[in-house]
């Protein structure tokens, strides 16, 4: 068979073997949802926030108006976004308490995905302590600057989603200073595997704390230029949601 586009969804892609199978194409709405439930499943669009209008929507994915609001009914329909009317109207995220369907769906996803859940956090495991070990050889002042500010934001934060906004963001900031693309994709993938768990793990004072605590000992040690403290350090502190993990996937597999 002579190279070229793969066909539409649908069609059978058959070689001369009879290996190949079908190609489903995405549709143009299901990759604008996917995205925007990247941004917020990372934090980078927090719990309250607008998303960006219908016509700035269009020109980012390239798409067109029909698209764009079919994907946002989606998001809605998934208790996601809410859109609002009037004035200061638009499509906001949703809290995750402000609507106890969405919490219970979000339940429903962990429960059925938990084995997922469990790869990404052994993966974690062995990928992140030695990612922060390359950051510490090669980060720079800038960087730094930028994992400080973090650091404090999240120490200041008012709510446990303002909390997660800027705890993704400092293990985000260390995939970006080991300067390795294939490092960046692992630890992204895994954060959003892993969010909507953390997202479940009860807000305390007291586990904000000691996660700030930790994430100053791995600055210091990213500062230093220290790759066996930084790794040694971020082991510890992962193990501490591990451990939290592993307890809620226990509970939810009661219910």
């Amino acid at each position: 068979m002579a190279a070229g586009r793969p066909k539409s969804a649908g069609t059978s892609v058959v070689g001369s073997s009879g290996g190949f199978t079908t190609i489903a194409q995405p549709r143009a709405h299901d990759f604008v949802v996917e995205q925007i439930r990247r941004q917020i499943a990372l934090g980078i669009l927090a719990p309250g926030s607008a998303l960006p209008a219908e016509r700035e929507l269009m020109k980012i994915f390239g798409v067109g108006r029909v698209t764009v609001q079919l994907a946002i009914g989606q998001l809605e329909a998934e208790h996601i976004v809410e859109t609002r009317r009037g004035r200061n109207g638009g499509s906001f995220v949703k809290s995750l308490d402000a609507d106890s369907r969405a919490l219970d769906l979000r339940v429903v996803e962990l429960r059925r995905h938990s084995d997922r859940v469990k790869q990404a956090v052994e993966y974690r495991r062995m990928l992140e302590p030695e990612a922060t070990a390359c950051a510490a050889g090669k980060i720079r002042k800038a960087q730094l600057n930028v994992m400080a500010g973090i650091v404090e934001k999240t120490a200041l934060a008012d709510d446990d989603a303002e909390f997660m906004r800027w705890d993704t963001a400092f293990h985000l900031a260390i995939a970006e200073a080991t300067a390795n693309q294939f490092m960046v994709e692992g630890l992204e993938r895994i954060r959003l595997e892993l969010n909507p768990a953390l997202q479940l793990l009860p807000d305390t004072p007291v586990w904000h704390e000691l996660s700030v605590k930790e994430h100053h000992a791995i600055l210091d040690a990213l500062v230093r230029k220290d790759p066996d403290g930084a790794r040694e350090l971020m082991a510890a502190h992962i193990t501490h949601a591990e451990q939290s993990i592993h307890s809620l996937l226990k509970t939810l597999s009661r219910r």
